[in-house]
């Protein structure tokens, strides 16, 4: 198959997968909504492997950057949205968490070198002089051109402003309570030191979020202490707070398209582009446990070190395979950073009954990149990492939780603690 008919199919894909969101009511949730913006990243300033978190009042930034296949550059503007510890946004005026501008522009842009396709890459380092947060926890940046309304919205992005008051103790015992997750599942034991600030009502304005890696789909909410001593809030639950294990992440190098890297199993290259198909994947569970060193799902986007990566890294068509008799009612989907943790119609495989596999193809930037493999069953909205991966104890997963208090006046969810921490 010719490239350039690919990136047709991809872009169309893209534009009917997408056009229909931006009908829709723009949500609090991270979503891109307009095909011409690729690899959105949101991070801390500088450091692209670390999460969307900042301390409350300590003067470190977020730094979000994107792609725009357009032929001409825009000026996007954007704001920021206050959430509730479940995404829904808060009665809060703006003037009450912003400081500031309530909408600015993004004015860092620069124009691709030698890339096919051509793109503009914007940057963005916020908070800044111009918008400053003043409350705690959770916020949407929401990023348009000339004026909010769904139809002008190009994509949002969640985030984190913490106010650490509390101290969190976490840890993944061996031996979990059920006793048939043994060297399978993931559980959590969690304690949270709390000061007399927040003595009243813990069970009624206290909760709890735990997220496994980027995934949102499997992410425990609303977890309320089982007991109160002292100051000290045990989350001690008859069948424990349980992640599947899964296994580790799969990754190819698409740092250089000189060369092919062991994952590659070929490049295609003409004038419209590059085609990358990678060599094709089978099912771990069942086989031992193996570790390989990995980010955890995410994404690093880097060129060659003789190219400036934001303006000379250039995209490819990647092709996934996996060697899977067909799973009945039921749909298997690229699962990780690469596109944005998304279930959706982008990373869904396609069944061939001819070869008894699955395809897929994602549109990415040069980079080293991590993925699994997820099944959804019909109904179900949580993907089953263990059908295609496997299940195990050994499995080193990133953890992240979040201690919402819900003040009174103004009423809105603090987050008032944070933890980032790995299960071995």
């Amino acid at each position: 198959m010719k490239v350039s008919y690919l990136i047709t199919i991809i872009f169309s894909f893209l534009f009917l997968s997408n056009s229909n969101l931006v009908k829709a009511q723009v949500k609090n949730d991270n979503i891109t909504y307009d095909p011409n913006i690729q690899t959105v990243l949101l991070h801390e300033r500088g450091n692209q492997l670390t999460e969307p978190v900042i301390v409350l009042g300590s003067g470190k930034q977020l730094q979000l950057s994107f792609d725009d296949l357009s032929d001409e550059a825009y000026i996007f503007r954007y704001t920021i949205i206050h959430c509730s510890s479940d995404w829904k946004t808060s009665d809060l005026d703006e003037i009450e968490y912003l400081e500031g501008y309530f909408e600015d522009e993004i004015e860092e842009y620069k124009f691709s070198l030698n890339a096919v396709p051509q793109y503009i890459h914007y940057n963005l380092n916020f908070p800044n002089e111009n918008m400053q947060v003043k409350l705690s926890g959770n916020y949407i940046i929401k990023v348009y051109l000339d004026s909010p309304e769904p139809q002008n919205v190009i994509l949002t992005r969640r985030f984190f402003v913490v106010e650490p008051l509390t101290r969190i103790e976490a840890s993944i015992p061996f031996y979990p309570k059920k006793l048939e997750y043994t060297r399978l599942k993931q559980q959590i034991d969690l304690k949270i030191h709390t000061p007399d600030l927040f003595s009243a009502e813990p069970e009624a304005r206290v909760n709890v979020s735990i997220r496994q890696n980027g995934r949102w789909d499997n992410m425990k909410t609303n977890l309320k202490p089982t007991s109160i001593m002292m100051n000290t809030l045990e989350y001690n639950y008859a069948d424990g707070i349980v992640f599947d294990g899964g296994n580790e992440f799969r990754n190819f190098d698409m740092k250089s398209f000189w060369y092919q890297s062991p994952q590659i199993q070929r490049i295609i290259n003409d004038a419209n582009g590059y085609n990358v198909i990678l060599h094709g994947d089978g099912i771990r569970k069942g086989k031992p446990y193996e570790t390989i060193e990995d980010i955890n799902g995410r994404r690093l986007i880097k060129a060659r070190n003789d190219q400036e990566t934001s303006i000379e890294g250039e995209y490819a068509l990647v092709d996934f395979t996996l060697h899977s008799k067909k799973i009945e009612n039921a749909d298997i989907y690229i699962m990780g950073q690469l596109n944005d943790w998304k279930m959706n119609a982008l990373s869904r495989m396609r069944y061939s009954p001819e070869t008894n596999r699955y395809y897929g193809q994602l549109f990415l930037k040069q980079g080293y990149y991590n993925y699994n493999y997820v099944v959804k069953r019909k109904g179900e909205e949580v993907g089953d990492i263990t059908v295609i991966e496997g299940d195990f104890w050994d499995t080193f997963n990133n953890y992240y939780i979040y201690v919402y208090y819900r003040e009174r006046v103004p009423e809105y969810d603090r987050l008032i603690g944070y933890l980032e921490f790995s299960s071995h």
